[in-house]
């Protein structure tokens, strides 16, 4: 399932200077221990490890490596209240380590990793990734707003409003996506024509339903519309701008217009993109993830495509909805010097390299290929459209009892446009009145 995914980056040949804190190098006794989200046997545990070995090599420092899995953040705050912390890097998502670590105040601000040259390039960290991908390693609070400087530099990403299909099936959309919403029904509606249900969705998931609601309303009203209708205590922020409705109406339409796989609401994950990618359905709005995940059960010859979720007619295309993976330095680490030097040693481009052809995902650095099913998702992401808005942390509680529920209800098409907006402002008004 999708967002879950944890993932890591990049190495080789020359050193870093001075810039990245002027950790010694080729001297003995020095370590730098790292603790990751991978485990044991998985990819990009393998990938890690040969970036370790190539970096104590190049260094004379010796990497040590702990493989927590998906847990490693969380076995690491209650260390950061101590004198002493276990690990000088901690490899993990973006969110666990701006949402769940930053805030405890033991994580360095590495900005100046940002303003280090990459080895073997003539390009700093920040040139190299670009302000967007920074911005999404840089803490916020609760209303939203950056905290900080940034405590990560990113390797690898993913982007979840993305419209996979079968490249065979449509050789006429590869390289010629639809440009709006009301070209892309179209396609819809002449697949329909033939007796297919085009759309997939696993419905157990509720971020992945929600995907089609948050991509519309982004691109009518903008990446901060749901944030703001939910930080309204009365709820009728919901109500009063037709914004709402119009992005319920459209995905009502799909609803109750047929245009689902049989079963996408009652399914168990993951039966329906199983079902996509034996042909039984044409489209699934999902991450760039998805071809790794369907790879075992995947009809032979798939031909995986993708391309970003398309614009509501006469507005602009909703940006990617990205998330990264990276690697924070913390504050008391031993060795942040070589911590600072390895984050930038991992960029270079070889590693980022590896993370199109083994990690089969998003390459941070500009420039770098993606795998060719998602090449047209990577062009977007070298040009900086994606959504650095970050969602407040403190409504993670507000979408999980309210947005979810109602979303689901709609895109179920068990209740209407105007249903769904009428219990958005009432719940929301209830929501907040029980939290005093």
């Amino acid at each position: 399932m999708g967002l879950r995914k944890n993932v890591l980056i990049t190495l080789l040949a020359v050193m870093v200077t001075a810039g990245c804190g002027g950790a010694p190098t080729q001297e003995g006794g020095q370590q730098l221990t790292i603790w990751s989200s991978w485990i044991k046997g998985q990819p990009g545990q393998k990938f890690l490890q040969g970036v370790a070995d190539d970096f104590q090599a190049k260094t004379g420092i010796k990497v040590t490596i702990e493989w927590k899995g998906n847990a490693a953040a969380k076995a690491l705050l209650p260390a950061l209240n101590g004198t002493e912390v276990p690990t000088d890097i901690i490899e993990s998502t973006g969110g666990a380590i701006t949402n769940a670590l930053a805030p405890t105040g033991g994580l360095l601000d590495i900005s100046d990793v940002y303003q280090t040259k990459i080895p073997g390039t003539g390009q700093t960290v920040q040139q190299a990734v670009g302000d967007a991908a920074m911005s999404l390693s840089t803490p916020v609070d609760g209303t939203g707003a950056k905290s900080g400087g940034p405590v990560q530099v990113p390797y690898w990403a993913s982007s979840s409003n993305v419209v996979f299909y079968n490249g065979k099936r449509f050789p006429d959309l590869v390289g010629k996506a639809p440009q709006d919403w009301d070209a892309f029904m179209a396609v819809l509606d002449a697949q329909k024509a033939k007796g297919r249900k085009p759309l997939a969705l696993d419905g157990s998931i509720q971020s992945y339903s929600a995907l089609y609601y948050t991509s519309l309303l982004s691109s009518i009203m903008g990446v901060d519309a749901l944030a703001k209708a939910s930080l309204d205590k009365s709820g009728k922020t919901w109500g009063s701008d037709p914004g709402y409705l119009q992005a319920a109406q459209l995905v009502e339409k799909l609803a109750r217009g047929g245009y689902f796989i049989d079963g996408y609401n009652a399914s168990k994950f993951p039966a329906m993109e199983n079902k996509w990618a034996n042909d039984e359905a044409d489209f699934n709005v999902n991450g760039t993830w998805l071809p790794g995940e369907v790879a075992g059960v995947a009809a032979q010859g798939f031909d995986y495509r993708a391309f970003p979720f398309p614009a509501v007619t006469g507005k602009k295309a909703p940006p990617l909805s990205v998330a990264v993976n990276g690697i924070g330095v913390l504050k008391r680490a031993k060795n942040p010097a070589a911590a600072k030097q390895f984050a930038a040693f991992m960029l270079q481009q070889k590693y980022q390299e590896q993370v199109s052809s083994q990690l089969q995902d998003i390459p941070v650095i500009k420039g770098v290929a993606a795998p060719a099913a998602i090449q047209a998702v990577k062009d977007v992401f070298d040009k900086g459209d994606i959504n650095t808005f970050r969602f407040p942390t403190g409504l993670a509680d507000y979408l999980t009892k309210v947005f979810y529920e109602l979303d689901d209800q709609l895109i179920f098409g068990k209740i209407s446009a105007q249903e769904f907006v009428a219990k958005m402002v009432s719940q929301t008004s209830e929501y907040w009145k029980s939290k005093g």
